[in-house]
């Protein structure tokens, strides 16, 4: 499952530092897949979902690991794009 995000100015105004669950990028994502979504945790290393009681798992991209970095520093952050990869699986936490 592909999913390209527009990470806002309004969620990276709303989002929480440190937050895996209410970051900036977790943000993003509650609202493209609103009614799917029953969990999110975005890590550096990967973000993992919980739809329908089934775990998907997103390599973390370079660009959205830099950019969480630079967010949970309270470092200026510019909206951009991100591009992921979900795989049906688990993840180690």
């Amino acid at each position: 499952m592909k999913r390209t995000l527009k990470i806002t100015n309004k969620n990276i105004l709303e989002g929480e530092k440190a937050n895996p669950q209410n970051c900036a990028i977790a943000r993003a994502i509650k609202s493209k897949m609103r009614k799917d979504i029953e969990e999110v945790s975005v890590l550096p290393t990967q973000v993992i979902l919980k739809i329908d009681n089934k775990m998907f798992v997103a390599p973390m991209p370079k660009e959205g690991a830099n950019f969480i970095k630079r967010f949970d520093h309270g470092l200026a952050v510019n909206p951009f794009e991100l591009n992921l990869k979900f795989k049906k699986g688990y993840a180690l936490v």
